[in-house]
């Protein structure tokens, strides 16, 4: 099950690392501004017994999160993001996590906590962790199981009668700041705006970030309260730590050698990035359905195969 919106540089080989390995992905699409959708189609296209697509326009996350999780058709579920990116290869490949999943007690529900490699700032660089974030990423699924906005997160509401197991190795990559800088900086203010109890002085997160740069910045310069969000975030990368985390996932071998976004040095001091001055050609625009794709809705969703 993914939840995605405007994930264009990641989305593709996001679900091209696991497509052949899973039952089915479900895909709900929340609107995109980029061509998410489109490449989401153009994928569907390719697996057409795989794929399934729901754009729901304007739901908030939870609730889009919900619609992915129920309309899921099989008793074990991996929660995906369109930043994610699986190992294909080695003893910590997706094809090994599945097949660990599948020799599980098919008669009890369980939830595997696990936690990604995260990137930031580009493909070569992270923010240091002392450990690995987990989270609940692979279930059982069971009708009363849902996502509920507690503060600033949507957490998964899990029965006590799931066995929790908390899985150490590292089956995928999160490209967490590996996405356009204006993404980066709307992601900054995004949690808060999610916590607020009453949205009806911002009911949108442009709306919200807008008036909070200015306390933030001492700017209402989007592309300025962009430039020192991402100067900021640089101050905690660190390059990538191979020898902790292993090699790079086999599919964005083609992003190692022409990486889209890089970090700028002078004297050893990071000052920016490729993209940092360079408004994206895509931002605030609103791509064309594909000819032939239709805006699919959610209304009776289909029930669960055992």
């Amino acid at each position: 099950m993914m939840t995605v919106k405007n994930e264009e540089d990641w989305i593709e080989r996001s679900i091209l690392s696991l497509v052949r390995e899973v039952d089915e992905v479900v895909v709900v699409e929340g609107g995109s501004e980029d061509r998410t959708y489109n490449l989401v189609c153009e994928l569907r296209s390719r697996f057409p017994e795989k794929i399934r697509i729901f754009r729901v326009i304007d739901a908030d996350f939870c609730t889009s999160r919900n619609i992915a999780l129920h309309a899921t058709r099989f008793s074990t579920v991996l929660r995906w993001d369109g930043d994610f990116i699986a190992r294909t290869t080695g003893s910590n490949s997706v094809s090994h996590l599945l097949s660990r999943v599948s020799d599980l007690d098919r008669l009890r529900y369980y939830c595997v906590w696990l936690g990604p490699v995260s990137l930031d700032g580009d493909v070569f660089h992270q923010i240091p962790e002392d450990t690995v974030e987990r989270e609940p990423v692979v279930f059982t699924y069971h009708p009363i199981l849902h996502y509920r906005q507690i503060g600033r997160f949507e957490t998964l509401q899990v029965p006590f009668f799931f066995k929790r197991l908390d899985w150490t190795e590292l089956y995928y990559f999160h490209m967490r700041y590996v996405k356009p800088a204006r993404r980066i900086l709307f992601r900054f203010f995004w949690t808060e705006w999610m916590a607020l109890p009453d949205k009806t002085e911002f009911p949108t997160l442009d709306s919200f970030v807008k008036r909070r740069i200015w306390g933030e910045y001492g700017t209402e310069d989007l592309n300025e309260a962009t430039r020192r969000r991402f100067l900021d975030l640089s101050q905690e990368l660190v390059p990538y730590d191979r020898a902790r985390y292993g090699e790079y996932p086999a599919i964005i071998k083609d992003e190692l050698q022409h990486p889209k976004y890089r970090l700028i040095f002078e004297d050893g001091r990071i000052v920016g990035r490729s993209d940092i001055n360079v408004p994206s050609p895509t931002s605030n625009v609103t791509t064309p359905r594909p000819p032939g794709s239709e805006e699919c809705h959610v209304s009776d969703l289909e029930g669960k195969t055992p």
